[in-house]
C-alpha cells in the first residue's frame, strides 16, 4: 500500500511543477528593479530615499523607500519605459527619465545622491525688516 501512495505521489510532480511555474501568467515574468543608494561624497549608504517608479502603462505610481543599508526593490513592474524618481530631504532631487524595463528581466541600478546645499542657506535669509532692526 505504501509503495502506490508513492507512485501516485511521483507520477503527480511533473503536474504540480508545471502548475507551480507557470503562476498564472502565461510565462511572463514582470520586470524587477533592485539597487543601492548612496551619499555622492562619502559614499555611505541613504536610508529614507522615497524611490517613485512611472509609467504611462500604470495607474499612479510605485513608490519604495530604501532601507537601512541603502537597498531597495520594486518588483511587478510593467515591462516598458518608466521614470525613475528619488526624494530625501537635505538632498537633490535625482529624476532618471527613459529607463527601459524588459520582461522577465531583474535590472540593478545604483544611484548617488548628491547634498542639497541650498537647505543650509535658508537659514540665512537676510530680509529688509531684520536689516532695520539690527541698525538700532
Amino acid at each position: 500500500m505504501r509503495g502506490k501512495n508513492f507512485l501516485v505521489l511521483l507520477s503527480l510532480l511533473p503536474f504540480s511543477l508545471i502548475t507551480r511555474g507557470n503562476n498564472g501568467n502565461n510565462g511572463k515574468t514582470e520586470p524587477v528593479l533592485h539597487g543601492y543608494v548612496s551619499d555622492a561624497y562619502t559614499k555611505k549608504p541613504v536610508t529614507g530615499v522615497v524611490i517613485s517608479i512611472t509609467s504611462s502603462k500604470m495607474q499612479g505610481e510605485k513608490e519604495v523607500t530604501t532601507d537601512a543599508s541603502g537597498n531597495f526593490k520594486i518588483p511587478q513592474l510593467p515591462p516598458g519605459e518608466v521614470t525613475i524618481i528619488l526624494e530625501k530631504k537635505g538632498y537633490k532631487t535625482y529624476r532618471r527619465e527613459g529607463v527601459i524595463l524588459k520582461e522577465g528581466v531583474s535590472i540593478k541600478m545604483n544611484f548617488d545622491m548628491k547634498v542639497d546645499n541650498n537647505d543650509e542657506e535658508d537659514g540665512d535669509v537676510f530680509h529688509p525688516l531684520l536689516r532695520m532692526m539690527e541698525g538700532r
